[in-house]
């Protein structure tokens, strides 16, 4: 469980609930089983940075976690034209 609580609070967000999700993985697991789980979620992270800028099409989920960022960057209007 404390693995799914880490990626859960990672993708949330919250400080404060990351730093319990990694306090719980390096009570339970210890700390090469943090190190393996924080390279397995940035590696991910990292996977899809790679297929949006070839122009892999957005999912709808997608766009909506990411609007702010998108809207922040100026590429809102861009995105969303691409998916009419």
């Amino acid at each position: 469980m404390a693995l799914v609580g880490l990626v859960d609070d990672m993708v949330k967000g919250d400080t404060n609930a990351r730093q319990q999700a990694r306090d719980a993985i390096l009570d339970e697991l210890g700390s090469e089983s943090l190190v393996d789980a924080a390279a397995v979620f940035g590696n991910f992270e990292m996977m899809n940075r790679v297929a949006e800028g070839t122009g892999v099409t957005l999912p709808p989920q997608a766009l909506e976690r990411e609007a702010e960022m998108m809207k922040t960057l100026g590429l809102g209007d861009t995105l969303k034209s691409q998916h009419l």
